[in-house]
């Protein structure tokens, strides 16, 4: 069975809050507190849920991907000459995630980046570069029954 409008904009509510009820109270429905749990009960609305789960997470190639860009510096492309961001070029190619954080300031918008050397260390963990070895010290003691010669052992 195909979902509705109305049911489409209820899941698109409820991935944003999580919560059933505010979600049924968005969408329309009359009985929010009753109607939104029900909905998540639906066969249909629990597999367009998990669709667009699928749609919307990160897969580890992303996150190595963004990493990579990070470590290399890649919002230097965006500099002025002098010194400010251009910020609208960044979100226009989709290179906001290199943005750590911005505040406005008497002189203008400080914009802060992400650490390049975070960022290689993550990706050096990924690839497995990185091993902490820990040295271990055990004394084994072994008791001998019978007749098994100590040399044997």
């Amino acid at each position: 069975m195909a979902l509705t409008a109305k049911r489409r904009v209820f899941i698109e509510y409820y991935l944003r809050s999580w919560n059933a009820t505010e979600a049924a109270r968005r969408t329309g429905y009359a009985y929010p507190g009753r109607q939104g749990w029900r909905r998540l009960r639906f066969v249909e609305i629990q597999a367009a849920i998990e669709a667009r789960l699928e749609e919307l997470k990160m897969g580890a190639d992303e996150v190595l991907m963004r990493l990579a860009e990070q470590a290399r510096g890649a919002h230097t492309a965006y500099l002025q000459e002098d010194g400010s961001v251009d910020l609208a070029a960044m979100i226009a190619d989709g290179k906001q995630h290199l943005v750590k954080g911005t505040r406005p300031t008497r002189e203008g918008l400080v914009v802060e980046f992400y650490d390049g050397q975070a960022a290689l260390a993550l990706l050096g963990k990924a690839h497995g570069l990185f091993v902490d070895r820990q040295e271990s010290e055990s004394t084994v003691t072994v008791r001998l029954e019978g007749n098994v010669d100590p040399e044997d052992v």
